[in-house]
Parts: structure tokens; sequence; C-alpha cells
């Protein structure tokens, strides 16, 4: 769609808003390097997986007692995105952050992430979201933060 518009003069898309968080990374194979080659702003949604990022694996919030959408987006890949929470549980542990502080750092980490939707319902929320952007991520905890993903379905956008 980028060329047809370049083609014939029309206006490009100048952003994507895409899922994207560390138990699901479909779009890092061929979407994201597009939008980093075209210069397009990539502004991901559920960028802590409905919360599944933020707290152990099982835990019961007021959000998820609630929540009709999750399991729609998320109801098939439970053993593979426990073991990626758990990483994530284990890694944000020894570096004395949060959970959702280092799965937001990590984020950040990426060249092509313009500005995540982060969603809050309490003010910890934003102060966790505020810290993540001074976490400087290093190779090596990227990587192990990465290494326990497996690919997903490639699910529709909502």
């Amino acid at each position: 769609m980028q060329n047809i518009a370049e083609k014939h003069g029309w206006t490009k898309f100048v952003s994507l808003q895409p899922q994207y968080n560390l138990i699901y990374r479909e779009e890092e194979r061929e979407i994201m390097p597009l939008c980093q080659d075209r210069k397009m702003a990539v502004v991901p949604w559920s960028p802590l997986a409905g919360g599944r990022c933020a707290h152990s694996w099982g835990t019961v919030t007021e959000r998820n007692k609630i929540d009709e959408v999750s399991p729609m987006v998320w109801g098939t890949t439970e053993k593979e995105d426990k073991v990626v929470v758990d990483n994530l549980e284990q890694v944000a542990k020894e570096h004395g952050r949060s959970m959702a502080q280092e799965s937001l750092a990590w984020m950040l980490s990426k060249p092509y992430i313009t500005a995540p939707i982060v969603g809050a319902t309490e003010v910890k929320h934003i102060e966790e979201a505020v810290a993540a952007l001074d976490v400087k991520l290093g190779e090596d905890e990227i990587k192990r933060l990465e290494a326990p993903y497996m690919p997903h379905v490639k699910t529709g956008d909502f």
C-alpha cells in the first residue's frame, strides 16, 4: 500500500498500531522492519499483554475478573506464554524491577517503537511506565527476555 500511495501521489501511512509485547512478537519478522525502513511510527497496543507481563502467571486482578476481550486474544497459547512470563518475572527480580518496568523497558529498547499504549487502572501503573523510560537494558538481558518466545498463530487486529 505504501508503494501504491507513493506511485499515485496519495497520502502514505505514517503509523502502525499493532499488538506487540514479550508474548506476542509476530510483527518482528516483516512489519517492524518495514516500519523502520519507511520511518513509520509504531504505537503498539497491549504492551503488557493484558496484564500478563505485569504479574506472576495466574494472578487474578479486578481487571481480568471482568475482561471479556483478553480470552479472545490470548486464549490458546497459555503453555507457551507462561514460560515467557515466568522468565520475565525472574529477570525482573534479578534487576530489582517490577515485571511491568522490565517488559516496557524491553519494548522501548526496540528502535522501531515510537510509544506504547499503556493501559492504567491505578496511579502505580503510570509510575511504573514512566520509570521504565529510565531503564536501559543490556544486550544479554534483552536476549534473555526474548529467548523463551514461541511463535504464535498470527491474530487479527481488533
